[in-house]
């Protein structure tokens, strides 16, 4: 019998006291684990990571001496694997369009339900990405402004690329699935990000979804 999975390290950098502790009540009830750690600021967020380790954190882009940014840039270096779910008041597509660059695997506005909250917590701690209906709007319309590409335009493997990230497969998962090399799969998803003008898989990720390009058929 092969022993039961731990619960995982989930930390919360939040400085508006309710909402944290909503969201910790929310952790709690549906995934059955209290929270590792809670912090209200950037030095918090820097100190909980260097200490625990988590397996996500969960951030407000805004806090008092700084931003999800300052947090992520100051740590990601340190701790890859740690996975990131941006919470933000703004809806503003340069927030939205600076989280994605970073490479986060997750935003959520607070102008969503707390249904759509938990969901995206389940899907980035299950190694997908998460985007709630309004930022992923705000962010393809942003994508298609710089990308006027059409799917059509895309051969069979730039698909099977992006149906890959899309699935949170890395490089070398993607070229088994394929039946080629990684360096291929590297060299294709180079191209692809030129062809699209879009430098991030996320945003290839997002830009796909709202093409209809993530069937199974091309």
């Amino acid at each position: 019998m092969s022993a039961p999975s731990s619960p995982p390290r989930i930390v919360l950098i939040e400085d508006h006291t309710l909402v944290r502790q909503l969201l910790a009540a929310l952790v709690r009830e549906h995934l059955q684990t209290d929270l590792a750690g809670e912090g209200i600021s950037v030095n918090d967020g820097i100190t909980l990571a260097r200490r625990l380790v988590p397996d996500l954190m969960v951030v407000d882009w805004s806090l008092p001496d700084g931003n999800a940014a300052d947090l992520i840039q100051s740590i990601v270096g340190e701790f890859p694997t740690i996975r990131w779910l941006i919470v933000s008041s703004h809806d503003d597509e340069t927030v939205l369009r600076s989280a994605l660059a970073l490479g986060v695997h997750g935003i959520v506005l607070k102008q969503s339900p707390l249904e759509t909250f938990l969901k995206a917590m389940k899907q980035v701690l299950a190694g997908g990405s998460f985007y709630c209906p309004r930022s992923s709007r705000l962010l393809v319309e942003s994508l298609r402004s710089e990308a006027p590409v059409l799917g059509s335009a895309l051969t069979l493997r730039e698909r099977e690329i992006l149906r890959g990230l899309s699935r949170g497969l890395n490089l070398k998962e993607i070229a088994d699935l394929a039946g080629c090399s990684v360096k291929t799969v590297q060299n294709q998803t180079s191209q692809l990000k030129d062809k699209l003008g879009i430098r991030d898989p996320a945003g290839l990720i997002l830009y796909a979804q709202r093409n209809g390009l993530l069937a199974s058929n091309p």
